[in-house]
């Protein structure tokens, strides 16, 4: 059998709120919904663009990985 390493997922959450503070809020828990409650979490980039459909909000895709432990 061979040997198995874990994958270096990312997970790209796609939200849309009206403040940086509301994207953050709003991106977090879906992120530690996949990798786990108490996972340390680093966000490898965050693209925010107006959202054209919800006049006042920013659409943001952030994108998480999980630290090793």
């Amino acid at each position: 059998m061979h040997k198995r390493e874990p994958f270096p997922f990312e997970l790209s959450v796609t939200v849309s709120e009206p403040t940086p503070h509301g994207i953050e809020e709003a991106a977090y828990p879906v992120a530690e919904r996949f990798f786990g409650d108490g996972a340390e979490l680093h966000v490898v980039s965050a693209k925010v663009e107006p959202d054209l459909t919800a006049p006042g909000n920013f659409r943001a895709t952030v994108t998480f990985r999980k630290l090793s432990t």
